[in-house]
């Protein structure tokens, strides 16, 4: 559907973008994400024609839309949302009608149809410019739609809406462009949105593309520390692989803290012999030592890597606990703040280690700063970069 090879454009001051090889299927609703600043709308703006790159080839369709004589029959294929749209002093059924209107088209049910599937038909007769904010981004949606266009661009359409207005459209979104299977590019900076709609995800920074793979992959398996850090992976420590049996690698990390460390081996030898029947407390004083850490990973021995945690993988008990969780440190709470429905918790491991809690569970155990607790997470929770 959609290939971008060695695009370059340079805005001196503001932006590099380069991007050396993209290619988004045909049908599918690809996510890009990034910070401000990092060239997500830019790149929008050079596939709907408003920005035109130094060089680089964009194909569309099968053609090269960068060369295009004439681009009114590309621009008819494409809609494109702004994240704060525009409303004609109107009616709404005459702002949905305006692109069939534009282009001679006199099926005026396929309006009724966009009134359906946005569920306003009974706003059809009133005033656009009296609409609430989720209302006016349904009706923006129903107008993008209202042509069957086979290419949508969606820039950060949903950034100015309230909570409760932005998870009912964003159900209803993806119900209308799945269900009409139309290649959809969206730009967005909130990750729940694309977690919720995007089948494809693009993580960008600084101009450049870093990862392209599934949702799951993204938040996961991060393939870059720049990812890991955006998309909040911030248990990220430096170690080297030890040994490896199978997929299970061993991963010695440095750790420097004054109490106990404790994993789940007998002794340090058995810790790259493989044994792993029993419980080891190991204490240092003010000194490096190196705790071992099982991650399941195609990483090779002598392998320099980054073990990379979820903060929503990371147990937290008040007892060393013998579970299926692999990894298993002694640890002391630095701080706990409130984050959304969770708490936010700094631990102290000899590495620093940061995980998700609830209200409930930090009642019932009791959990304040300076406390001795364990923190624990699964082989298969963990993820290594090679660094």
């Amino acid at each position: 559907m959609i290939k971008i090879k060695g695009l370059h454009l340079e805005l001196p001051g503001r932006l590099r973008l380069d991007v050396d090889n993209l290619e988004i299927p045909a049908g599918i609703l690809f996510a890009l994400i990034g910070p401000n600043g990092a060239g997500k709308s830019t790149l929008l703006n050079i596939l709907s024609l408003f920005q035109k790159p130094d060089k680089g080839s964009v194909e569309v369709f099968g053609k090269n839309i960068l060369v295009l004589k004439n681009p009114l029959p590309y621009r008819r294929r494409v809609s494109f949302v702004l994240s704060r749209p525009y409303l004609l002093h109107d009616t709404v059924y005459n702002n949905i009608s305006l692109p069939l209107a534009l282009r001679g088209i006199r099926d005026k049910s396929r309006v009724a149809e966009m009134l359906a599937l946005f569920k306003i038909t009974p706003l059809s007769g009133q005033p656009a410019l009296s609409l609430s904010q989720g209302e006016t981004h349904r009706v923006a949606l129903a107008r993008a739609l209202v042509t069957r266009p086979e290419l949508i661009l969606l820039d950060e359409p949903f950034s100015s809406l309230d909570p409760q207005y932005k998870s009912a459209l964003l159900q209803d979104l993806r119900r209308i462009i799945k269900g009409n299977k139309v290649t959809t590019i969206f730009v967005t900076q909130d990750q729940n949105e694309a977690l919720f709609l995007a089948d494809l995800i693009g993580v960008i920074k600084g101009g450049r593309i870093l990862q392209v793979a599934n949702p799951q992959d993204v938040f996961a398996r991060p393939i870059s520390k720049e990812v890991a850090d955006f998309i909040g992976i911030e248990t990220i420590i430096e170690g080297t692989v030890v040994k490896k049996e199978d997929s299970l690698c061993l991963v010695a990390v440095d750790s420097v803290r004054e109490q106990s460390l404790a994993t789940k081996f007998s002794d340090s030898q058995g810790a790259l012999d493989g044994n792993n029947q029993g419980l080891r407390l190991e204490v240092c004083s003010n000194r490096v030592n190196h705790t071992i850490m099982e991650v399941v990973s195609d990483c090779i021995v002598g392998q320099k890597v980054l073990v990379c945690v979820r903060p929503e993988n990371i147990t937290i008990s008040t007892a060393p606990e013998r579970d299926s969780a692999r990894n298993h440190f002694q640890a002391t709470i630095k701080n706990m703040v409130p984050w959304g429905l969770e708490y936010k918790i700094d631990l102290d491991c000899g590495f620093n280690v940061v995980a998700f809690v609830t209200k409930q569970s930090i009642d019932q155990l009791r959990l304040a700063v300076g406390q001795q607790v364990f923190a624990a997470f699964k082989a298969t929770a963990a993820h290594l970069i090679k660094r």
